[in-house]
């Protein structure tokens, strides 16, 4: 069984911004909550679930940077918004797995001040929906023009998956975007694709047509899609890109 550590986190994204340089410590819950449901004249307690359940991304603790692509930033922007978040606990490697979530909502944002010491920053997010343990499919890095990973494809059978044609219905893209250069482009599109064999991938669900830098994040959703044995990624600038190609930072992961 491979061990991890501290030293293994690859990122910490949530949004449009990456808090793997001011962050100590997180914690990744799951509950599911149940509810005493014994009714008068019964001796024995009973139990019964509502049939949810509840995930938390709590115990946060870093350190407070007032850049504008860090902490504070991002703590003050998700006053009143949901944001992608993504958490590479097993490396900044394409197919490992990352703890993703498309609807993080900001439950708490402290900051601690000691004499003696840096200025410390927390938060807690509460999730909106479900969160997956989401397979990557493009490490966190820049991205240059148009290009594909079908060269370096994911096989689902090693994710537990049945074997072509189709492993499962259903999938899950997850897009955080740390920044974006569009040069004279009319826009990026990432895309998901599968395929049965190695050599032809189709087009499967994607992102909207992204035309300005500051891009969050995506939760594209596709319930109904067959997702088959192979997997793999595109994208593609519109218009032309010119002589200074468009370039892009960003980490995507899939759940199927």
């Amino acid at each position: 069984m491979a061990q991890y550590s501290s030293s293994s986190i690859g990122y910490l994204l949530v949004g449009q911004y990456n808090l793997t340089n001011v962050s100590s410590k997180l914690e990744d819950g799951v509950e599911a909550p149940i509810e005493d449901v014994t009714p008068f004249g019964v001796g024995t307690q009973a139990y019964g679930r509502p049939g949810f359940k509840k995930y938390t991304i709590s115990g946060h603790e870093g350190w407070y940077d007032d850049a504008a692509d860090s902490i504070n930033a991002a703590m003050v922007s998700m006053a009143s918004t949901e944001e992608v978040l993504m958490l590479a606990y097993q490396g900044n490697t394409a197919g490992k797995y990352a703890v993703c979530a498309g609807g993080a909502i900001r439950a708490g944002y402290k900051r601690g001040f000691e004499v003696g010491q840096y200025h410390k920053a927390s938060f807690d997010l509460s999730l909106s929906g479900t969160r997956d343990e989401a397979i990557i499919l493009a490490p966190l890095q820049v991205y240059t023009g148009n290009g594909n990973t079908e060269g370096a494809y994911l096989d689902l059978n090693a994710y537990g998956g049945s074997g072509s044609p189709s492993t499962s219905l259903g999938c899950t893209l997850y897009v955080c975007i740390t920044s974006f250069t569009q040069s004279t482009s009319s826009g990026l599109t990432i895309t998901f694709e599968d395929s049965t064999t190695t050599g032809t991938f189709l087009s499967q669900c994607a992102t909207a047509n992204i035309t300005a830098p500051g891009i969050t994040g995506y939760k594209v959703v596709s319930a109904d899609m067959t997702v088959n044995r192979y997997i793999a990624l595109k994208w593609a600038w519109g218009g032309t890109v010119g002589s200074a190609a468009a370039t892009f930072t960003a980490a995507v992961a899939i759940n199927r």
